[in-house]
């Protein structure tokens, strides 16, 4: 039995329950819509998939069939900002070095270059564009250009590379001292290996220098 003094309890409200039915009465429009969007949506992205899809097989399909120098820009031109575009630009400039077009090789791996920087051959191009300076006889360019590639890309296949054409320049413009170092920086740098070979047997080649 309660004591007078005490205050009856009373039950607590229970809170309302969520009812999908009023739910959807009250925002049936806004969820219309937003699944409406959402189905816009996901079509779009599957469509621009496909697209692209069939983007890179029209263009290495076009790629693989190219031949000629023509063939190949009609791939850049045709099939820009794809992997095809600038292996194409690659075999451009090789067929345009072999017939002797260096000017024009040259431009076309520094387009390749400024549109592909983080290309897995970036180096390649870089030396090639060097070799190309060099046989043109344009010593201060090569010389920049294969600096350019080795200190650039000091842990890529063309680093020793630039570095021995680097040196051939340098015996060139009679500067058999840096040679020397650069031919040393090699076998440091790639010890065991063919180029730090090559860099003993091309040092030992050089003019012995008047103590």
């Amino acid at each position: 039995m309660s004591s007078p003094t005490e205050t009856p309890q009373t039950a607590p409200t229970p809170a309302p329950g969520f009812d999908p039915v009023e739910f959807w009465y009250l925002h049936k429009t806004k969820i219309v819509a937003l699944a409406a969007l959402f189905a816009v949506a996901l079509a779009a992205y599957a469509i621009q998939q496909m697209m692209e899809q069939r983007a890179r097989a029209a263009s290495a399909r076009d790629f693989g069939r190219a031949r000629t120098a023509d063939d190949f820009r009609k791939v850049i031109t045709e099939h820009r900002d794809t992997v095809a575009a600038a292996n194409a630009q690659l075999r451009l400039a090789e067929l345009q070095r072999n017939e002797g077009k260096l000017d024009e090789s040259t431009a076309t791996l520094k387009a390749f270059t400024s549109a592909n920087p983080e290309h897995s051959l970036i180096a390649g191009a870089w030396l090639s564009i060097a070799a190309n300076h060099e046989a043109q006889n344009k010593a201060e360019e090569a010389l920049a250009t294969f600096q350019k590639v080795a200190t650039t890309y000091p842990t890529s296949y063309a680093a020793p590379l630039a570095m021995l054409g680097q040196a051939r320049v340098q015996k060139v413009k009679g500067q058999n001292d840096l040679a020397k170092r650069t031919y040393e920086q090699i076998v440091t740098q790639f010890p065991n290996s063919d180029f730090a070979r090559q860099a003993l047997h091309e040092s030992g080649q050089l003019p012995k220098t008047a103590p």
